[in-house]
């Protein structure tokens, strides 16, 4: 019982701990209402990755879902651009009412996924998306 309750630890320690994923991208004036993914930086990749899951949330619009896409992990030394227009089932930012004011805020986050489909990390940004603050 000890034995399986210290190998229970390990399991939920070892996942609390994997390393987090640092992501980022540059919203530009063309991506208002285009479903044209941006170009993402990935950083922090663990080894063992092979695929790249991304979703994408509309934070203020009922967490409104925009979906994303997978991408097969390319990258080198735990780093990889992932070009413009790779997500295939990717909605873009839309904040029709207020672009020219506020804009809307939206959640990107990445799984980095090994080859059996196990999550090995996983991380996330915010960013406006406005006139404003649209390059």
């Amino acid at each position: 019982m000890k034995k399986m309750f210290a190998a229970l630890c390990l399991a939920v320690a070892g996942n609390a701990f994997a390393q987090e994923l640092s992501v980022d991208w540059v919203w530009l004036k063309s991506h208002y209402c285009d479903n044209t993914s941006p170009e993402f930086t990935i950083g922090n990749v663990p080894a063992g990755t092979k695929t790249l899951q991304f979703k994408m949330n509309d934070l203020d619009f009922q967490n409104k879902d925009h979906g994303g896409g997978s991408v097969e992990f390319s990258g080198t030394e735990g780093k990889m651009v992932v070009p413009a227009g790779a997500l295939k089932q990717y909605e873009g930012p839309c904040p029709r009412a207020h672009y020219n004011s506020w804009g809307h805020d939206y959640q990107i986050n990445v799984k980095a996924l090994g080859a059996d489909g196990t999550e090995l990390a996983q991380g996330g940004k915010k960013q406006n998306f406005s006139a404003k603050t649209a390059k």
